[in-house]
């Protein structure tokens, strides 16, 4: 067993590989007729299997042979080759030898798979030489078939499987660039035509190396393939089983992430990092498939893709991750609502975002909808639960999806029974000094003003003088500005293709009003599939939310039946969502800094939408609510007052706002340092190109604190405006935990509060700006 231990059959000789100046072309010819020669003796041995000299003889004269063959080959162009251009390979051809090569491969025993791997590389070196050129010959295409099909359902041991991999991976390049030779890889079954190419490369879609990676890539192309070859998307959907083995690998991978998130060690932690996905156990391999699958979605025939994305929904959605959501155990319910958090992100569309949505949007757990169940998560009094819970709603908003905006905020501002009966049918005009940027900013809290007295401020600058020696943009309004005008004409261009403008004034409004019982469907447009949305008799939504119950099996509907539309002296409602997030609100000055961080972002990103009815809802102070309807003006109100009325009877008000200040400012530091370390350390060049083709790279900080919020959560600033001026941290390692994270004490609490408040009202005074300046000129053009 000598031959397998030091695996002679792999190790390239020592010889040197001929210099094209030293070899004549004759010379070359002959040279390549006699080492096929010698090979022919040991092949033509029929009486005795062959013996480990005759295997390594035959094994020296193929590579000598290569050697010579690809001399030949360099002397001609690659695009304009023939067969006859190279007298070496017609030679090759016409003696038949590949096919002769492989009758005796089947014959030679415990040496199969060793003799195989040499055939293997044989052929990747002529594909990768000639292309498409061979495939019209019989000589070569033939035995090429042989060996696929010889491999097909037989393990090979880990040399053999890359060699494969790697010419399949040659092979399926060729195809999408020659779609025309694609028939020539169906062999015909009882079943049905078997794509040889994708079938062979199967068995590797979960594998978690680089030869996984490779067959990835490969099944890839063939998915690309599909779009072009009826052929090819027929055997994927209805004869492989490649579909249900993706759903199925995602199933077990999700079953072996950890159930709780044991090392979080930081009070802000809110979502998976990068970090965190190649350091958590199992995460990385989950985060791949979830990729992969995505991809494969988004290159494939829409039936592969429709099959792909019902599989997910019924195979792994529902059974697997809808369960784990509604465990009892909170930190249970944190870890799966970051897992669905990261899921959101890492999907996208066209793949699999249309079954996330499906299952968000419809699906119940014993008469409750999934959606309103993570929507009451909010009101937690655990920070953590509540903390994923918003950021899992700030990746949903960020999606910018009709339908998602729909269940969530407009089909209960559509009827605008928030409003009082003389605004439901045309909402206020818009004005043009924008009353309500001034309103805003007149609900800072006092105590912050103060300091423009008893601190130096520099009005020309807009920064206190204390905080001079800091690259900040604390304070600045006209960075809120900048950034306001962004995302609102980037949210403008992604929901230019949504069905309904939700102005006030639309028909589903008039038919809601003159005709209660329609069924006007309000189908989606936003690039989704339809999935029966909801129709505009589906305003009245349950405002209660029900335990789940733990000690009897969950029925699930995925049917969903909606209820009839409320009249109108019914109960008006802003919907649970919105309702949820301003009752969040009222209670700013008992959340976290750091819940209160992410609420603001939530409500900020809210209301950069330029609809209409929303916008109106959350920056429109002349808009007249319904009594019983929360107005963000008024929480905002109560809380400026609570503030002041707090800080009024402290005597060091003045240092507990500076300190506050200090501590928001070397939080915003910190982090734009942390996402400039990020970019540098990604953008280093890595030793193993084929093991990098992933989203998520894993060279960054190892610290999951370290995250990167929104740019809401950093007082609404561009990174990328600071990332020039600020002092650059060596590693992530150096930040000392307890600076970044004080503990403080009830008058440090309030200060950061009003200082939080005082930088949020100018975000959305500068919204409510950007949104005026924007309709004037959607109105002028």
């Amino acid at each position: 067993m000598e031959w397998i231990r030091n695996n002679t059959f792999f190790q390239r000789s020592n010889r040197s590989i001929l210099n094209s100046e030293e070899c004549d072309p004759q010379a070359c010819y002959d040279s390549f007729k006699g080492h096929w020669y010698q090979a022919l003796k040991v092949l033509q041995r029929v009486q005795q299997l062959p013996s480990h000299d005759d295997v390594l003889g035959v094994v020296n004269h193929l590579e000598q042979m290569v050697t010579l063959l690809l001399y030949d080959l360099k002397k001609n162009d690659r695009h304009c080759m023939t067969v006859n251009s190279s007298k070496c390979l017609e030679y090759l051809l016409h003696e038949n030898v590949l096919d002769r090569l492989f009758e005796w491969s089947i014959r030679s025993g415990r040496y199969t798979n060793a003799v195989r791997s040499e055939q293997i590389k044989f052929y990747d070196t002529l594909i990768r030489h000639t292309r498409h050129l061979l495939l019209e010959h019989n000589s070569f295409l033939k035995p090429l078939l042989k060996l696929l099909n010889s491999c097909h359902q037989e393990i090979f041991w880990e040399e053999v499987n890359k060699l494969l991999v790697d010419l399949l991976n040659q092979l399926s390049t060729l195809l999408v660039q020659h779609p025309e030779y694609v028939k020539l890889f169906f062999v015909n079954e009882k079943k049905g035509n078997r794509f040889t190419i994708f079938s062979l490369l199967i068995p590797f879609v979960h594998k978690e190396d680089a030869i996984g990676m490779r067959a990835r890539d490969a099944l890839l192309l063939c998915m690309s393939l599909s779009k072009k070859n009826k052929d090819v998307a027929l055997y994927i959907s209805e004869i492989s089983n490649f579909a249900v083995l993706l759903a199925s690998g995602l199933s077990g991978l999700y079953s072996v992430l950890p159930n709780t998130i044991d090392d979080i060690g930081v009070p802000d932690w809110h979502r998976f990092t990068p970090d965190d996905v190649n350091e958590i156990n199992g995460l990385l391999y989950f985060v791949t498939s979830l990729e992969f699958s995505n991809a494969i979605a988004q290159v494939a025939h829409p039936s592969i893709r429709k099959q792909l994305q019902e599989f997910l929904y019924r195979g792994f959605l529902i059974p697997v991750l809808g369960e784990a959501l509604l465990q009892n155990n909170i930190q249970e319910q944190v870890a799966a609502t970051a897992y669905l958090e990261l899921i959101i992100r890492t999907v996208a569309e066209p793949g699999l975002l249309h079954a996330v949505l499906q299952f968000l949007i419809k699906v119940e757990y014993d008469g409750q909808r999934l959606l309103n169940i993570l929507i009451q998560r909010i009101q937690s009094n655990d920070m953590q639960l509540c903390l994923v819970s918003l950021a899992l709603f700030e990746s949903m908003i960020d999606l910018n999806c009709e339908d998602l905006l729909l269940e969530l905020v407009f089909k209960y501002l559509q009827p605008c029974f928030h409003l009082i009966m003389s605004q439901r049918k045309m909402l206020l005009p818009i004005d043009p000094l924008c009353p309500s940027f001034e309103k805003l900013l007149s609900l800072a809290p006092n105590c912050s003003q103060l300091l423009e007295t008893d601190l130096d401020f520099d009005s020309s600058s807009g920064q206190w003088s204390h905080l001079k020696h800091k690259q900040s943009l604390y304070g600045k309004y006209y960075a809120y500005l900048c950034d306001a005008r962004n995302k609102i004409g980037h949210c403008q261009k992604a929901c230019l293709n949504w069905s309904n403008g939700y102005n006030g004034d639309d028909d589903i409004l008039l038919n809601n009003e003159e005709k209660s019982d329609s069924l006007i469907s309000l189908e989606r447009s936003s690039g989704y599939e339809s999935f029966s949305m909801i129709n505009s008799d589906d305003i009245k939504e349950d405002h209660e939310f029900w335990q789940i119950s733990s000690n009897k099996p969950r029925r699930v509907n995925i049917n969903h039946s909606f209820e009839e539309t409320p009249g109108l002296d019914e109960a008006p409602s802003a919907g649970p969502f919105l309702t949820i997030l301003l009752d969040k609100l009222r209670v700013f000055m008992s959340n976290s800094i750091y819940v209160n961080l992410h609420l603001t972002g939530l409500i900020s990103r809210l209301a950069v939408y330029p609809q209409t009815l929303l916008r109106a809802y959350l920056l429109d102070h002349n808009l007249v609510l319904q009594p019983n309807i929360p107005s963000i003006f008024e929480i905002i109100g109560v809380i400026k007052r609570q503030i002041d009325d707090y800080m009024s009877r402290q005597s060091d008000r003045v240092g507990l706002i500076k300190y506050a200040q200090e501590v928001l400012v070397n939080r915003e530091i910190m982090l734009v340092n942390i996402r400039r370390y990020h970019m540098e350390k990604t953008s280093l060049p890595r030793p193993q190109p084929q093991e990098s083709n992933e989203s998520f790279q894993r060279n960054g900080p190892k610290r999951k604190s370290l995250t990167i919020p929104s740019i809401t959560n950093i007082f609404g600033r561009r990174p990328s405006q600071l990332e020039t001026c600020l002092p650059m941290i060596n590693s992530a390692e150096e930040v000392q935990i307890n600076s970044v994270y004080p503990k403080f004490n009830e008058a440090q609490h309030v200060a950061l509060c009003a200082v939080l408040l005082d930088e949020w009202v100018k975000e959305l005074a500068a919204l409510a700006q950007e949104h005026t300046i924007a309709q004037l000129a959607s109105l002028m053009n």
